[in-house]
């Protein structure tokens, strides 16, 4: 039997100037995922059926460990073990990279900073994902905010609040990124 699966456009460049700028944030972005995420439900007669991960309580993704249950964390360790835990859900293999490591043409490379002061405190707070696009890097600002190419090094970025938490390899969990 076939294990989680994630919608078809992992990996696939959009254009994101025509899709109306609400409907995904810079986690969305940096999957290239632009629609609601579905996994595997059944398979019956060699089809398979999904369900989405998106229902009336989940308007796409919102905070790291939503999709998985892995909510309480309140430690860097148990913050990324919350996020891999989500990505394994999405049919994502996440493996800790660098930001000089240089990722298979199948795979993505992202960027991954928290709030880590209100993470200590046992509190859910901010997050941002940055995605590597050649020998650029690229986001999204929130919800409502633009696409654009940082203007700075990798390890020259900083968000006001928010600290490096690591880079991640990203590949379908078939497919393998080093």
């Amino acid at each position: 039997m076939k294990s989680q699966i994630l919608r078809k456009n992992f990996g696939k460049n959009v254009d994101w100037n025509s899709l109306p700028k609400g409907n995904f944030n810079c986690f969305m972005f940096a999957l290239k995922n632009t629609i609601p995420t579905e996994i595997f439900d059944h398979e019956e007669n060699n089809q398979v059926f999904l369900k989405s991960l998106i229902d009336e309580k989940i308007s796409y993704f919102g905070d790291i460990g939503q999709i998985s249950g892995k909510v309480h964390y309140s430690n860097v360790s148990e913050l990324i073990e919350a996020l891999k835990s989500d990505l394994k859900i999405l049919g994502i293999l996440a493996t800790e990279s660098s930001a000089e490591e240089i990722v298979e043409e199948q795979c993505i490379k992202i960027a991954f900073y928290y709030n880590t002061e209100e993470l200590l405190k046992g509190k859910h707070s901010n997050f941002h994902f940055i995605r590597q696009e050649g020998n650029k890097w690229i986001h999204k600002n929130g919800w409502n905010g633009d696409v654009e190419e940082l203007d700075c090094p990798i390890g020259e970025f900083s968000a006001i609040g928010l600290e490096l938490i690591g880079y991640f390899s990203l590949s379908l969990t078939n497919n393998n990124c080093s």
